[in-house]
């Protein structure tokens, strides 16, 4: 068996360092309009401080629409772009990969929370399934 602190390699993409990987977490540190908190930032950066191969940030909604929680990172706008960008730099000058984990909440993000109808690619109500095999 390899050691945990062995790199692993890919087929494509860089290796990473050892087998250490952060899980997304859902932490709700992030601005209100998903632009990357200090908070969100310290923390993630952290983790590829302390050595982590892998630095993968919460779920980033990349639709307003899609926000699922509050205090959830975004990836839908330029505006954006500033926190990512100085958050991806920090976690690659610590050797460690960074990677965002794309979310779309789809028919489960929250009204109160997105301010609007949910939208979503099915029309299915949310924990019923419909099934009537064409038969009417």
């Amino acid at each position: 068996m390899n050691s945990l602190f062995s790199p692993l390699s890919f087929k494509r993409g860089p290796a990473m360092k050892n087998r250490f990987m952060l899980a997304p977490l859902t932490n709700q540190q992030s601005h209100e309009d998903g632009i990357c908190s200090e908070d969100e930032y310290r923390w993630l950066t952290k983790r590829a401080e302390g050595g982590f191969g892998l630095t993968m940030t919460c779920a980033a909604h990349v639709q307003a629409e899609g926000k699922g929680f509050p205090g959830q990172l975004g990836i839908f706008s330029d505006d954006h772009l500033p926190g990512l960008t100085r958050m991806a730099k920090t976690i690659k000058a610590n050797d460690s990969i960074a990677i965002v984990q794309l979310y779309h909440g789809g028919m489960r993000c929250p009204k109160d929370v997105i301010g609007t109808q949910p939208l979503s690619a099915s029309d299915k109500k949310m924990g019923r399934a419909r099934h009537d095999h064409g038969r009417g």
